[in-house]
């Protein structure tokens, strides 16, 4: 988790301006798979209403969901970083599965009504693997 986080603090903070500020964070909800997902978003205040898209083929939809978000969340690359040809995403997605150790048993695309709270743009979402319930998040405020 280290690995990915490191990553997401790197590029959220280099794509990060004096009028935009980006906030990436991978976090586990729970230990516990088979937790209602649901549930899990009622420990946060900010959260009023959730709606979960499960996705069959995850990494296509992650790649193409929002079309300019590789250059929106991951446009400037910090200095020193190797990606092995990859773009960022698919970087990124590598880091999850090494993380994961397997491929996720499900995947969501998470679409949130906060109550109170605003992000101009945001890209979230769920993984539940043997590990637990994961959430990925990118988020801007400007």
């Amino acid at each position: 988790m280290e690995d990915i986080n490191r990553f997401l603090t790197n590029f959220s903070k280099f794509n990060s301006d004096e009028y935009v500020m980006n906030y990436y964070e991978f976090v586990i909800l729970s230990s516990n798979k088979d937790e209602d997902i649901k549930n899990l978003f009622e420990k946060f205040p900010d959260v009023y209403k959730v709606e979960l898209i499960k996705l069959n083929k995850w990494k296509e939809v992650f790649l193409r969901q929002y079309p300019s978000s590789e250059i929106y969340w991951f446009g400037k690359f910090p200095e020193g970083y190797k990606l092995n040809g990859l773009t960022p995403k698919q970087y990124l997605i590598e880091l999850l599965l090494d993380e994961f150790k397997q491929e996720p048993d499900e995947v969501y695309l998470v679409q949130v009504e906060p109550n109170g709270y605003y992000a101009c743009s945001s890209e979230e979402y769920i993984f539940k693997t043997d590990k637990g319930i994961y959430l990925l998040s990118l988020q801007v405020h400007d």
